[in-house]
C-alpha cells in the first residue's frame, strides 16, 4: 500500500490570524516583531512585505526604511496557541495520525483511510474546506507518498492551492527544483553543503539524482547517500504525533500593567485556586507546574518546576509557584499577563502509596497543619459549589479587590 502523506500549512500564520481579526490589515504589508524594542528583528512577514524586500530576521529599522508602509504587530502567543489547538482538532476528524511541525503547519498520514474518506486528495480538500468554513483561514496543501515530497509540493505552490504528486512521479517533480528548497538540510552545515554543490555545478535536485553516490561521497562524505535519496524523492521517516500530556491552564490580563509583587502574588494565588479546584473535581493530581509572564515591552519569560509527589492542594503548590514568580520577574518592568499551567496529570492513587503513622501523637506538626489547610480548602469548595464562585474568598485574594476599588471609583 502506497503511503498517503498530506502537508498542510497556513502561510504567515500569525499574520493570517491578525488579518482575520482586523480586516483593515488585508492587502497591506504586515510583519510580526516586538514593537517596543529598538533592536528587534522581524519574525514573520506577509507576502506583500516579502515582495517589498522584507525578510524574516531583518532588523525593524531596516524594514521601516525599505517599506515605510509596513504595519508592525506584536506576537500574541495565546491567540496562536488557541488557533493551533482548533486546527489540530479539525485535522483529527479526518486523519488518524498527525504531526504538528510548528504553528499553522502539520503533517497528516492518510494511509489506509481510502475506504472511509475516499482518495487522499479528496480528503485534503475536505479538510481545507472545513478550516475555511470554521476558522476563515486559507492554507496550502501538498499530497505525496512521503513527508519530504508532500512538504516540497506545498512549498512550491503559489498562490495557496493544492498540489498532488502521484506515486512514481517524485523524481520528475523534484528534478527542476533548487537544492536550497530542501527543508531538512542540517542547519549547521547548510551553507557549506550548498557551497560545495555550487562548486560542482549541482544546482537542482535532478542533477544530484543523476550523480553517482560514490562521486558525491568524495565531496559530501557520509551524508551524500541520504541527500541522493532525497533528490530522488525517497523518504521513509514516519509521521510521529507529539506526546500529549493532559493539563489545565489559566491566565490573567493585568490592567493596568502592574509591578507590585504583593498585588501580582495575590492574582497568582487566585489563578491557583481555580486550577487546584479543577484538579480536585477531576480527581487528578499534577506533577509539573509552569509559570509564564509577559512584560509590557512584550518580553515573555517561562519557568517550570516538577512536583514530587504530585498534588492538588494550593498549600502544597503555592510555595513552588512563588519561587517561580521571583525567578521569572527579575526585570523590573511592569507585567501585562500571567499564565499558570498544571500538567503531567495522573490519578492520585499513584501518590498515596506511602503508609502513614499509626499514632496521631507521632505525626509531625507540619502534617497536622497541612491537614487543617486541606479541610479548610474542601469546605471552601463546598461553599462555592453551593452559593457561587464569589460567595467566599481567602483574605489574600479578597484584599486585592479592596485595594483596587478606590482606583476604579476615581
Amino acid at each position: 500500500m502506497d503511503r498517503q502523506i498530506v502537508y498542510f500549512q497556513i502561510p504567515s500564520f500569525e499574520i493570517a490570524l491578525a488579518r482575520r481579526q482586523d480586516v483593515a490589515l488585508r492587502h497591506w504589508p504586515v510583519a510580526i516583531a516586538p514593537t517596543q524594542s529598538a533592536r528587534a528583528c522581524l519574525r514573520e512577514v506577509s507576502q506583500e512585505a516579502y515582495d517589498d524586500g522584507l525578510r524574516p530576521g531583518m532588523p525593524v529599522e531596516l524594514a521601516r526604511r525599505l517599506c515605510p508602509a509596513i504595519h508592525l504587530l506584536s506576537s500574541d502567543p495565546l491567540r496562536v496557541h488557541t488557533a493551533q489547538h482548533t486546527l489540530q482538532r479539525i485535522v483529527a476528524e479526518f486523519a488518524p495520525i498527525w504531526e504538528p511541525v510548528h504553528p499553522g503547519h502539520v503533517f497528516l498520514d492518510l494511509t489506509g483511510t481510502r475506504r472511509l474518506f475516499g482518495p487522499a486528495i479528496d480528503t485534503a480538500v475536505r479538510i481545507e474546506r472545513e478550516i475555511i468554513r470554521r476558522e476563515r483561514l486559507t492554507g496550502v496543501l501538498g499530497v505525496g507518498t512521503n513527508k519530504l515530497v508532500s512538504r516540497m509540493a506545498a512549498t512550491v505552490v503559489q498562490p495557496p492551492e493544492l498540489c498532488e504528486v502521484r506515486p512514481g512521479l517524485e523524481p520528475n517533480f523534484l528534478a527542476p527544483l533548487s537544492v536550497s528548497l530542501l527543508p531538512r538540510l542540517p542547519e549547521r552545515s547548510t551553507k557549506l553543503t550548498l557551497a560545495l554543490l555550487d562548486d560542482l555545478n549541482l544546482h537542482t535536485l535532478g542533477a544530484i539524482a543523476e550523480t553517482p553516490v560514490p562521486y558525491l561521497e568524495v565531496v559530501l562524505g557520509p551524508s551524500a547517500a541520504l541527500l541522493h535519496e532525497w533528490a530522488r524523492g525517497i523518504d521513509s521517516s514516519p509521521v510521529l504525533p507529539t506526546v500529549q500530556h493532559p493539563s489545565v491552564e489559566r491566565s490573567i490580563v493585568i490592567s493596568p500593567d502592574e509591578i507590585d509583587d504583593a498585588q501580582l502574588l495575590r492574582s497568582l494565588y487566585h489563578l491557583l485556586e481555580h486550577l487546584c479546584r479543577t484538579l480536585r473535581g477531576q480527581g487528578r493530581v499534577c506533577r509539573r507546574l509552569q509559570l509564564t509572564v509577559r512584560h509590557s515591552d512584550h518580553v515573555e519569560i517561562s519557568k517550570h518546576q516538577l512536583l514530587d509527589p504530585g498534588t492538588w492542594w494550593e498549600s502544597d503548590v503555592y510555595p513552588h509557584l512563588k519561587g517561580l514568580f521571583f525567578s521569572c520577574f527579575r526585570r523590573r518592568v511592569r507585567l501585562r499577563t500571567m499564565a499558570v499551567r498544571l500538567d503531567h496529570l495522573e490519578s492520585p492513587a499513584h501518590q498515596w502509596g506511602a503508609q502513614l503513622s499509626l499514632f496521631d501523637d507521632e505525626r509531625p506538626i507540619t502534617f497536622a497543619q497541612h491537614e487543617r489547610a486541606h479541610r479548610l480548602t474542601l469546605a471552601l469548595d463546598r461553599l462555592r459549589t453551593r452559593f457561587g464562585e464569589h460567595a467566599i474568598q481567602r483574605g489574600r485574594t479578597s484584599s486585592l479587590k479592596r485595594e483596587r476599588s478606590p482606583k476604579k471609583e476615581s
